[in-house]
């Protein structure tokens, strides 16, 4: 997707994600977590993983429209460029952020070893699989291990139902292995469930960039209901929904299903929030709001490391400094990001000029 075709209104949600994120991890701090539990404001604590999965079904959505457009405008689809892109815009930041932990951790200054940055670099933290090794520092990288896996398979699926094209079973194999290893060996806090939840994100983010019309033709007259319904069931406290529980094993269940509604209601906030000339879009997308969340990656990354455990000792306010410094340096470095991510995209335009001038090459789109 284009710069000029840019939905600003996604990068507010992602900064609202990354809050979700700091305000969980925060918790690590012996002082803010300590004030979490005496304070009713310590539900904001509770919305970490909620964050994610927004994350998830604004990747799908905005990767799945930037697929529709090379289709479009070309009547095919490359998987090779589709990697160069997600190449640029993903590992450059993780090595820098895994090289920093490697040199902190050869220096003695953190605990982490090369179990962990081989775990994380093989896009493997969101499962037990034999070996795994995913401490603290890269315990986040959960989350961008279900994006590899479904980037790794996404291009057969979107091949198969944008183009018509059937997947090369050579190629689908590996990639279907690769996304099932979360489900076989599944960490525990995030479940089946949540491996399932976050697999329907992601794919209901094509289906959303897919068939965008047919959804605001069909949310016409509800919308203000259905996003009212939407944000109340994605922002209710996991504690409410637990104090249902007789005991402590029927609570975690009780939280575990209903995070089953977040496939429906996550697409339906995001979405409904977008909808133009409304107050939520004008909101999320401030100019200031929306250059912080191009950024969020970075910024998630780095999180992590703050709010580690060499600094939870620290004091509340010098633990928000440290948050602010991290986001500001973040911000800094953004335009080399940008750099990176620019120079995947011309290599990618480069396979698309050179394959739409051979006529043997292009397929027409499916009907």
């Amino acid at each position: 997707m284009r710069a000029l075709d840019r939905l600003d209104y996604l990068d507010g949600w992602r900064v609202a994600a990354i809050l979700m994120v700091f305000a969980d991890h925060l918790g690590m701090n012996h002082a803010i977590g300590a004030f979490y539990e005496r304070s009713p404001l310590g539900v904001i604590a509770q919305y970490g993983e909620t964050g994610v999965f927004i994350f998830f079904f604004i990747s799908g959505y905005v990767v799945s429209l930037g697929c529709l457009d090379e289709a479009s405008r070309t009547g095919d689809f490359s998987a090779k460029a589709f990697y160069l892109r997600r190449f640029f815009r993903i590992v450059p930041p993780l090595t820098l952020y895994l090289s920093t932990l490697m040199a902190l951790g050869l220096c003695g200054v953190i605990d982490f070893g090369w179990d962990n940055f081989i775990s994380s670099a093989l896009y493997l933290c969101n499962s037990t699989a034999p070996g795994v090794t995913c401490d603290w520092y890269v315990g986040h990288t959960w989350s961008l291990a279900f994006e590899a896996q479904f980037y790794f398979l996404f291009p057969a699926a979107f091949a198969w139902l944008a183009v018509g094209r059937a997947p090369d079973p050579r190629a689908l194999a590996p990639a279907l292995a690769f996304a099932a290893i979360p489900f076989v060996f599944t960490i525990w806090w995030i479940g089946k469930i949540g491996c399932l939840i976050a697999y329907a994100l992601f794919f209901l983010g094509f289906i959303a960039a897919k068939h965008g019309d047919a959804f605001w033709r069909i949310s016409g007259g509800w919308r203000v209901a259905a996003l009212v319904a939407a944000s109340a069931i994605v922002f209710m406290p996991r504690s409410v929904v637990a104090s249902f529980g007789a005991d402590e094993a029927a609570r975690g269940d009780l939280i575990a299903w209903y995070r089953l509604l977040y496939i429906c209601a996550i697409p339906a906030l995001v979405l409904l929030s977008g909808a133009s000339g409304t107050l939520t879009r004008r909101l999320l997308s401030n100019r200031a709001v929306a250059f912080l969340g191009r950024a969020s990656y970075s910024v998630y990354l780095w999180q992590q490391l703050c709010a580690g455990p060499i600094f939870n000792d620290l004091d509340a306010l010098t633990q928000f400094a440290l948050m602010g410094g991290v986001v500001l340096v973040c911000l800094m470095m953004f335009p080399l990001e940008q750099r990176l991510v620019r120079f995947g995209r011309a290599l990618s335009d480069s396979k698309e000029a050179k394959r739409t001038q051979s006529p043997a090459v292009a397929l027409q789109p499916a009907e």
